[in-house]
């Protein structure tokens, strides 16, 4: 819901500053009057894949092992095969967000007509609080059957990224069309952290196994459990602006060729780091649509 109510009007706060950018005039003789200029800002909606590395689901990060037998890393599950990384670093191309799926903002300041520097970022961050399981009541009420209640991990993801570059632009014979190339630096962080509440989960001792009794499964076992993904990303950017107006404009972006260095890290509490390592190189990566103003 909120994502829609931002896809509404964000673009909508848009139209007001675009009044700011027809004051400023045109600074040298002949210059094209929607043409950007030294010492202008722009504030930008990054529209599509704009810089997201990772997917929303991070539960494939967190390690599985319970008190008999577990594995930690690749893939998610009790065994020690070889995993896929596709499900973890979205290798099978094109970012599958919609168009209407605001993902980040970016802010660019021209240091000179044709050159300016740049910087995006975007986030978000999800938190569900603890749930501990309550046993229910079948034998004491002959009449009334109390189920029990579940647990509930205790939950907190994050996903964010921050990119700079510098940017260089060409003029047209049309004054409204502005194409540019440059480059970008990022990093991307994606990291889940759970605790287990009380489980109600009994397990055999060895110790109490003759006097057919049971222990809490949490003896045995660490509650916290951490799994995240650390990206650093460099790539070409090309692009293309077209002017709406003298304080608004339209874009599309893409990055002809990037070089992405990823780590995974799962880490129960207790225990040693998981770690994997891995290198990727993309042609036509990371298409986005964007909508800002200059003033």
């Amino acid at each position: 819901m909120i994502k829609r109510l931002c896809t509404i009007l964000l673009p909508a706060l848009l139209v007001a500053p675009t009044v700011w950018g027809q004051t400023g005039g045109c600074p040298d003789k002949g210059c094209a009057s929607f043409a950007p200029h030294k010492g202008q800002w722009e504030f930008s909606l990054m529209l599509g894949s704009s810089g997201s590395v990772y997917g929303d689901d991070q539960t494939a990060l967190l390690p599985m092992y319970n008190s008999n037998y577990g594995s930690i890393g690749l893939p998610n599950g009790g065994t020690a095969t070889s995993g896929n990384l596709s499900g973890y670093l979205n290798l099978t191309g094109f970012d599958n967000n919609s168009l209407g799926n605001i993902l980040g903002i970016q802010a660019k300041y021209f240091f000179h007509d044709s050159w300016a520097v740049n910087l995006s970022a975007g986030m978000n961050i999800g938190v569900t609080p603890k749930k501990d399981y309550i046993e229910a009541e079948y034998e004491d009420l002959d009449n009334l059957r109390i189920p029990d209640q579940k647990y509930v991990n205790a939950q907190v993801n994050n996903n964010w990224y921050i990119n700079a570059g510098v940017d260089r632009y060409f003029k047209t014979s049309n004054e409204r069309i502005h194409p540019y190339v440059g480059v970008t630096i990022g990093m991307q962080m994606a990291r889940i952290h759970t605790k287990q509440p009380y489980t109600g989960i009994m397990v055999d001792d060895e110790d109490l196994s003759d006097l057919g009794e049971q222990i809490e499964e949490a003896v045995y076992l660490a509650p916290g459990r951490v799994g995240q993904m650390i990206a650093l990303k460099g790539a070409a950017v090309a692009g293309i602006e077209y002017s709406l107006t003298r304080g608004m404009f339209l874009a599309v972006e893409c990055q002809p060729v990037s070089y992405r260095y990823d780590l995974i890290q799962m880490a129960p509490q207790g225990f040693d780091k998981y770690n994997l390592c891995h290198h990727n190189i993309k042609l036509i990566d990371m298409p986005i649509v964007k909508l800002g103003f200059r003033f």
